[in-house]
């Protein structure tokens, strides 16, 4: 479900939650089973968005996800990786014990079941058609480019 205010845009589900502050820049990934709220910068946002993109386009690692090969009968714990852009965000599935391991950069690791990934997978992909986010997204990274510019820029005068 998505929820548009003047100072956030949201997208919910049962399994987790995203939100935008719109004035500071700030993302919020919200893992409801696992009871863990990260705060992400845009770039490590966008390397999740990346991960999961590129995970759901893994034909190994979403037969599992959507049950089409169910984890118990599998014969032996399968190691799928899936790994973002520099390892700012890794993903390690073990389809024998039914878990995703979601790794990031900054020293966190969240072990979610194979339905709450599922969840995630499917709010990061509506956020990312959403027009106004990505309009949000585009402008900090345009703004921030600018900023290192000019701080560049100011260093070399000095």
């Amino acid at each position: 479900m998505k929820t548009n205010t003047h100072e956030e845009i949201s997208f919910t589900n049962s399994h987790a939650g995203i939100y935008l502050n719109k004035q500071e820049g700030t993302i919020a990934l919200d893992f409801k089973s696992s009871e863990i709220v990260l705060y992400l910068n845009t770039s490590l946002y966008q390397a999740i968005a990346w991960l999961l993109t590129s995970a759901e386009e893994s034909k190994e690692l979403m037969d599992y996800v959507t049950w089409a090969v169910n984890p118990r009968s599998s014969s032996k714990s399968t190691l799928i990786e899936v790994h973002g852009p520099e390892h700012a965000a890794c993903l390690m599935c073990s389809p024998f014990h039914e878990r995703v391991q979601l790794n990031l950069e900054i020293g966190v690791s969240i072990d979610l079941k194979f339905s709450d990934f599922k969840g995630l997978v499917e709010l990061v992909v509506e956020a990312q058609n959403d027009l106004e986010w990505r309009r949000h997204l585009l402008q900090w990274t345009l703004d921030r480019e600018t900023t290192d510019q000019k701080e560049g820029k100011d260093k070399k005068a000095s």
